[in-house]
């Protein structure tokens, strides 16, 4: 199974042999790859609709795959059992809607020894969730697709502390670590928080908030750091 490069990311993040459920499934197309690229022991698909869970059945029929991957149709993580898969994918849905899903099932949580996470957007607010509530952050990749950048987070059971809003808005791993695409996703990150408070600054409200106040420190936060990195490497 073909993937673009943000679903091939996720996919890479999963452990070889793992026991993994692609929560959201849509078409399947990542539990496919996941078994014959992944090597994973069991796949799960579970989508909340009953369109994608149709389609996703439909996609692993047509690859011979619908007995080796089950398709359940339910709301996150209630179609699973706790102890029954030990990795969870979730893929292309917002950070809070995804920690929330982290948030609705702690039993199978609590079983869990990996979370690959894909989010669209509220990056940070999902990473600072998971350093919250027992979880960090172990790997972090970048991909492209369709022209549009995409974060992917690997985390896994164990308390750490939690890193400021700046590292948690770019990433604490890939801060660390600076793919090939850590340049782009950082200047977009700044150019996504200096469009916030011009839209802000609209407001004499707005520029008194707290709100206002916060994303302004993680803007300069985040700027003297990569002009000190620049001029370190320079």
């Amino acid at each position: 199974m073909h993937l673009d490069g943000r679903l091939s990311a996720v996919a890479a993040l999963v452990p070889r042999g793992a026991k993994v459920a692609d929560v959201g499934t849509d078409h399947a197309y990542l539990a496919i790859a996941l078994v014959e690229e992944r090597d994973a022991k069991t796949v799960i698909a579970t989508d909340k609709n009953e369109g994608p869970c149709a389609a996703a059945g439909r996609t692993l029929s047509a690859v011979g795959l619908s007995e080796r991957v089950p398709v359940r149709c339910g709301d996150g993580l209630a179609p699973l059992s706790p102890g029954e898969v030990d990795t969870i994918c979730i893929a292309g849905m917002g950070g809070g809607l995804i920690a929330s899903i982290l948030a609705a099932t702690p039993e199978v949580l609590a079983r869990l020894s990996r979370l690959v996470l894909q989010p669209m957007n509220d990056a940070a607010a999902l990473r600072r969730w998971l350093y919250e509530n027992g979880w960090h952050i172990a790997e972090e990749r970048l991909a492209t697709a369709d022209g549009r950048l995409y974060e992917i987070i690997a985390a896994e059971p164990g308390a750490e502390e939690t890193p400021e809003t700046w590292l948690l808005t770019l990433g604490p791993v890939l801060w660390r670590e600076r793919p090939s695409l850590f340049a782009i996703h950082a200047r977009a990150q700044m150019e996504r928080l200096r469009r916030i408070l011009r839209g802000m600054e609209k407001s004499e409200s707005a520029r008194g908030s707290e709100a206002y106040r916060s994303v302004s420190e993680t803007l300069e936060e985040i700027e003297r750091h990569w002009n000190a990195g620049e001029e370190k490497s320079s």
